[in-house]
């Protein structure tokens, strides 16, 4: 998916379960001295700690990890207007709600301390942050160094910031509605109008992720609660006929020899069993995700009992060795390991393969086939089609009648064709739509790199694979992403669907197999989901207007398909460029905090943006860049005024649906504009250090007010959507984003921006 994996130089750790891993283990980034940030709108790091702490974690934990009394917590907690603590939700430390936790304390907690906040051993933590979608990316592969935090009595400047707190959290009390539970989306699925599943769909595959499924290592979990049925259910009314599952091959598979595998490996395959059985109620087929063989450490190789492991040890990734595809030994065991878990598992569905990015596999993964004596001397394409067709003959072994999608992501074009015509023919080829497509966006020439609803494929590279694929034999499929991608994955829908449906007019042209709905962002069951099928299957006789129609009613439709325009045209504005994708506050939106000074840090892959306004931005200008997402905040502000007109035109059956859709439009145009703001503001910050001239600081200084005190306002506006709808701030490798604490501490942030500002402004 991402070249991040080139960084992953710790994977040692995850290699044969982290309970088997030393106790003395080091955690990824735990040398750091890199200073963690100081939050200066708390009164010290203690309050921090609390504050985001409070509705996530139990007091009694929170005392414990200050080596302190539960009421001493609580005393410093109701300093600053918080209420007193509820119930806390079990899921926010458990593998499906822990992310947003450590994101919370990454800057305030050393490691030792964030164990027992967690409740997590260093093995776990150690494993998570590599394998539960490369977590330590995430987090910028740097922990900020810590000293450990203890609880110490509050001075009087400190209880009077407090209570400066406690004030301003009064004025957000008009924006306070009763909070629908995080997490809790079954119903909100449950709600999405019910749709007949579509009858003669040419799409052979329809093929999508789970909206909340845990990434890492989901088929531990006895109940594999990321396919609940009430999802698979509607992913079914929503025409969806398979789904996907992260997976690594060694966990699967008992160890072989001089091999890796998990002595508990009989459990995942059990729970895989239940998933699939699950699954075929609702006419779905699980679908694995899987990058292998994947890399080893150098100790894996030199240990005594594995001394003919070093005839497999091949090119270096980090801390890391490639288990080298051309001995013929790894071939045979990765076609045995996959013909096992295929005759284990007899309605598994098939596999789609990454071959040449994600993690360190072959030598010719990461390129480092001349590291390798064996490699060295053969082709790129050889290497990547025999990896290919090794998984597939062990699949078809296993199942006959599996399938198995070779995923050509980040293959080196000089090699495609000679790699396609490779291939078995019974296999099929899967490329991102849009991939390579030209775009201009405010003047600025680029392409696409893939993640984009707002740029419609299909792209010059997938047409040409696909070309080549079809004249070898092979099936072919398309991914895109339908719901929504990493140009705002913190919503659960995009309603661009003019740009949806042309996507699928387009595809409609090309003979297509399958479509892959999403990676691990854009899962939810959707009307974009229908949308796109029904357009695909009739490209000539579905028009949008027809679909609001079938959707809503005659006297709402015309102005929700006007609404749609007004999306799709803004949206299609959007400075992409990948860049943008994985390092821009867009995910963060209204709670990304203003820095009065600046961090110093990197913004992170989808992750932590902070205030790197310069990767941010990426190939475009600062004014360019703020511009066109002007563009698309005022799309989705004039879509929302269709969606009032439709909400008062509608029937009393179609308005809650209506309502949804106006809060979630709502959203999306603050998030937008709140970056612009934070853009503007950082800029003009930039400005007022760098100036010398008095007017030019001033100027500068009123600027910054300014937007400060528009974002105040979004704050407001966007806190009662987030209270009101769980999946405001939720991507399921990411978890939440943010939560209504965030908004809130923003809040505080934005006032004591303030305070600073007007007090400069007074400076002589």
């Amino acid at each position: 998916m991402k070249k991040k994996i080139l960084c992953l130089f710790f994977a040692v750790i995850c290699l044969q379960g982290y309970p088997q891993i030393p106790s003395t283990l080091e955690i990824p980034g735990e040398r750091t001295t890199t200073p963690a940030i100081e939050f200066s709108h708390f009164p010290s790091r203690m309050h921090a700690f609390i504050w985001r702490n409070w509705t996530t974690v139990p007091a009694a934990r929170l005392a414990e990890v200050l080596s302190t009394t539960e009421g001493n917590v609580q005393k410093v907690a109701f300093s600053m207007g918080l209420n007193k603590q509820k119930k806390i939700n079990p899921v926010w430390s458990s593998a499906q709600g822990y992310i947003t936790v450590l994101r919370h304390n990454w800057h305030l907690l050393p490691y030792d301390q964030l164990l027992v906040l967690l409740g997590l051993s260093r093995e776990e933590l150690a494993w998570r942050l590599i394998e539960d979608d490369f977590l330590f990316v995430k987090l910028g592969q740097l922990k900020p160094y810590c000293t450990p935090l203890y609880f110490q009595e509050p001075s009087q400047h400190m209880r009077q910031q407090a209570t400066d707190i406690s004030k301003w959290l009064r004025e957000l009390d008009g924006s306070i509605v009763p909070e629908v539970k995080r997490f809790s989306f079954a119903k909100d699925i449950a709600s999405e109008n019910k749709r007949r599943s579509l009858e003669n769909n040419k799409l052979e595959l329809r093929l999508v992720f789970s909206y909340f499924a845990e990434f890492g290592d989901p088929l531990k979990d006895p109940e594999v609660s990321s396919y609940p049925d009430f999802l698979l259910k509607k992913l079914s009314e929503k025409g969806i006929n398979a789904v996907w599952v992260h997976t690594v091959l060694r966990t699967l598979v008992p160890p072989s020899g001089i091999f890796p595998g998990m002595d508990d490996y009989a459990d995942r395959i059990s729970n895989l069993n239940k998933l699939v059985k699950r699954a075929d109620k609702y006419g779905i087929k699980v679908y694995l995700y899987v990058n292998e063989p994947r890399a080893m450490p150098e100790d894996f190789f030199n240990t005594q009992e594995k001394k003919d492991l070093i005839g497999v040890k091949g090119g270096q990734g980090g801390n890391l060795f490639s288990l080298c595809t051309s001995n013929k030994m790894v071939l045979d065991w990765m076609r045995s390991s996959f013909e096992k878990v295929f005759s284990s598992v007899p309605g598994l569905g098939g596999v789609f393969t990454i071959t040449a990015s994600e993690n360190l596999t072959s030598c010719a993964s990461h390129r480092k086939q001349a590291e390798c004596e064996r490699c060295k001397g053969v082709s790129y394409d050889k290497i990547i089609a025999d990896v290919n067709k090794a998984i597939h003959e062990g699949v078809k072994k296993g199942n006959p009648a599996a399938n198995v999608l070779i995923y050509d992501w980040a293959w080196d074009d000089n090699y495609a064709e000679r790699i396609i015509r490779q291939l078995p023919k019974d296999a099929w080829l899967m490329s991102v739509s849009e991939w390579s497509l030209p775009i201009e966006r405010g003047g600025i020439k680029s392409k696409v790199g893939e993640y984009s609803i707002s740029s419609v494929g299909p792209g010059p590279r997938a047409l040409q694979y696909w070309k080549w694929a079809k004249e070898a034999g092979l099936k072919i499929v398309a991914k895109i992403q339908v719901n929504t991608t990493w140009e705002l994955g913190s919503v659960p829908v995009i309603p661009a669907m003019d740009l949806i449906a042309e996507h699928a007019r387009n595809l409609s042209n090309e003979s297509i197999n399958g479509i892959m709905f999403s990676w691990s962002v854009g899962g939810y069951p959707s009307k974009n989901m229908s949308l796109f099928q029904e357009v695909f299957n009739n490209p000539n006789k579905m028009d949008l207007l027809q679909f609001t129609v079938q959707n809503y009613d005659k006297e709402s439709a015309p102005y929700i398909r006007n609404a749609w325009k007004y999306f799709s045209s803004g949206f299609a504005e959007y400075p992409y460029h990948i860049s943008t994708l994985y390092t821009g506050p867009q995910h963060m939106g209204t709670a990304n905090l203003l820095y009065i000074h600046p961090t110093r840090y990197k913004s992170t892959m989808v992750g932590i943006p902070y205030d790197d306004l310069d990767s941010w931005q990426s190939i475009y200008p600062t004014d360019t860049w703020i511009h066109q997402m002007e563009k698309v905040a005022a799309g989705f502000d004039l879509g929302y005024r269709e969606l009032e007109k439709a909400f008062k035109a509608a029937g009393k059956k179609k308005r809650p649906t209506i309502q949804k859709e106006m809060d979630r439009a709502k959203v999306i145009n603050l998030h937008f504009s709140s970056i612009i703001l934070q853009a503007k503001f950082i800029r003009e910050r930039n400005n007022y250090l760098n100036a010398t001239d008095k007017d030019v600081r001033l100027n500068s200084l009123k600027i910054m007010e300014e937007c400060a005190t528009q974002e105040k306002i979004n704050v407001k506006k966007l806190l009662p959507l987030a209270l009101h709808d769980p999946t405001i701030g939720y991507e399921s490798s990411n978890q939440y984003f943010y939560i209504p604490q965030d908004l809130k501490e923003k809040y505080i942030n934005l006032n004591h921006t303030l305070m600073w500002l007007r007090n400069e402004r007074r400076l002589p």
